[in-house]
């Protein structure tokens, strides 16, 4: 997470303490809003214990509708705040950063109408220097990799995990399915049926893989994007780094196509009947697997917001202190150990387990974004049941133990 998006949770609960009426509001829903803008915007595990520390500052509690009460320009495919319309390419080509550049595989040649997410698509190869928080995201629509370099949250402060982190630049490459906008909704998750401008994001530069590619940069930022096959376009996003495009460059000349399985450092479990398996994330933190969550939906579920996911089942590996005690929200006891409910408006909430066996230090989380979600996990004392039952593999630390969804 970097300085912008933990300013904009901050900011978003300090609106709502000062222009909102106080008095007989749950901080539980200030907490789930938080914890929500942070997953719209980076993914990241949860803020409820940042989402706590900004109530207490605040010194009042206001009420604070669910996110499905807006919209942004991503959720409606429009470009983002901040962000210029991308511009149309020139009828010749400009110069060049840097000669053609080849990935590395077999680059597909047909885009699928959905990913399977239970399937990895590609892998990063080269990423830039300090880049110790790594991610990978199976969805539906798009599939992407992050490698971020991580910032202390405060001056002077550890550079650590956490629910909240702070990060000083950043690589982000996502391959669209066939007809999907990987443009445009670049702080969401991609939605099935827009289909990429006629205008091409930036001006023409040298190829990737034999196709046109196309160069859009603003201050800090650029984008370096390729068509690679009929409907389905890639795009390297570098943020905050020193020059960016070349760092681009270096990303796509190490970026591996490998069609591979994934796999979690968790046992199979029972999910909720007719539930769809939609999503798989993995984090890892200098090598070492930080947070593994498979994300549902149910029929009907998330109905008109189908970047909406109605459940997630996950664990994470060190994101809290010690035996998971600090975890945020309510908290009591499932099977003796320690946990936490956050409760919040329209089925959204946030279930959490302690001292998974096996793994003193870490936790596991059944969140439900959605009233479909919490109805399908069978509401908090269900939720709380599924997160205790959760177990890892015997050897959680070595991935070629690792068992598929």
């Amino acid at each position: 997470m970097n300085r912008d998006d933990e300013t904009a949770v901050r900011s978003l609960l300090a609106r709502a303490a000062d222009d909102l009426p106080a008095g007989g509001v749950p901080a539980q829903a200030l907490l789930v809003a938080g914890e929500r803008v942070v997953r719209r915007r980076r993914r990241l595990a949860v803020a409820a214990v940042a989402a706590v520390a900004a109530v207490v500052l605040l010194g009042s509690a206001a009420v604070l509708g669910g996110p499905g009460d807006s919209t942004t320009p991503a959720d409606e495919g429009a470009p983002s705040p901040g962000r210029s319309a991308p511009t149309a390419a020139p009828t010749r080509s400009t110069t060049a950063l840097g000669g053609p550049v080849t990935t590395q595989g077999e680059a597909p040649t047909m885009a699928p109408a959905r990913f399977d997410p239970t399937r990895r698509s590609f892998r990063l190869g080269w990423v830039p220097p300090g880049a110790i928080h790594q991610a990978t995201n199976t969805g539906t629509a798009i599939q992407s990799a992050d490698a971020n370099v991580p910032d202390p949250l405060e001056p002077g402060g550890p550079v650590e995990p956490g629910p909240m982190m702070a990060v000083a630049g950043s690589v982000t490459v996502r391959m669209g399915a066939r007809g999907v906008d990987i443009f445009s909704p670049q702080l969401g998750s991609g939605l099935i049926g827009q289909v990429p401008s006629p205008e091409t994001p930036g001006t023409r530069v040298a190829s990737v893989d034999g196709h046109p590619a196309y160069l859009y940069t603003e201050r800090e930022q650029a984008l370096l994007s390729w068509q690679y096959a009929p409907g389905g376009w890639v795009s390297v996003t570098v943020r905050s780094l020193k020059r960016p495009e070349e760092v681009a460059r270096q990303v796509v000349a190490g970026l591996t196509w490998q069609d591979e399985r994934v796999t979690v450092p968790f046992r199979p479990f029972d999910v909720p009947p007719r539930a769809k398996l939609v999503g798989v994330e993995l984090r890892t933190w200098e090598g070492r697997w930080l947070n593994a969550t498979a994300s549902y939906r149910m029929p009907g579920g998330t109905g008109e917001q189908p970047n909406v996911d109605d459940f997630s089942i996950g664990v994470s590996n060190g994101m809290y202190d010690g035996d998971g005690s600090d975890v945020g929200g309510a908290r009591t006891r499932v099977d003796g150990r320690f946990a936490a409910a956050v409760d919040g408006p329209k089925g959204m909430g946030a279930y959490r387990v302690a001292q998974v066996p096996g793994c003193r230090d870490c936790v596991v989380e059944v969140g439900t974004e959605s009233s479909a979600g919490l109805k399908a996990v069978d509401g908090r004392s269900g939720a709380l049941r599924l997160a205790a039952a959760i177990r890892l593999v015997a050897n959680p630390t070595d991935p070629t133990t690792w068992r598929p969804l």
